[in-house]
């Protein structure tokens, strides 16, 4: 088990890579989204068909949040919420033109974000930081249940 001061440290970079990523602003790069809204359409875009109890299951989120992040992406005209065929009460999400431009323009800025990050880090530095990203991916997140 780790120590207190161990536990400290991790949580003492959560805090500065959230700051340092913008996660705390109110909004994502030069959008209006905020960052739930934003993984969201980024979760609808990964998982083709997707339902709004899914997206709330795969992001850990309240449904009836779920529920009112979708209507705003509805009404931004980014998301489309069709009922599904096999199951009338439930409901199929997918993006409209808007919001895969969207999700373009997301990707595109948080590739320029970790570039600009990483920038002064020499060649060995940023592989180093590579491996170390793909050994707590692969320690907290693929784990075998």
């Amino acid at each position: 088990m780790l120590s207190l001061e161990e536990i400290a440290t991790i949580r003492s970079f959560n805090r500065k890579y959230t700051t340092v990523l913008g996660l705390l602003n109110r909004q994502v790069f030069d959008t209006t989204l905020s960052f739930t809204e934003a993984r969201v359409l980024q979760k609808i875009a990964e998982i083709p068909n997707i339902s709004p109890k899914n997206i709330a299951n795969n992001l850990g989120l309240d449904p009836s949040y779920t529920s009112r992040i979708l209507k705003k992406l509805n009404k931004l005209d980014l998301v489309n919420i069709v009922a599904s065929s096999v199951d009338a009460r439930s409901k199929i999400l997918s993006l409209t033109a808007d919001g895969e431009n969207q999700v373009k323009i997301l990707d595109e800025d948080s590739n320029i974000q970790i570039e600009d990050l990483i920038a002064d880090l020499s060649p060995a530095e940023q592989t180093e930081l590579y491996q170390s990203f793909s050994t707590i991916e692969k320690i907290l997140f693929n784990k075998e249940h």
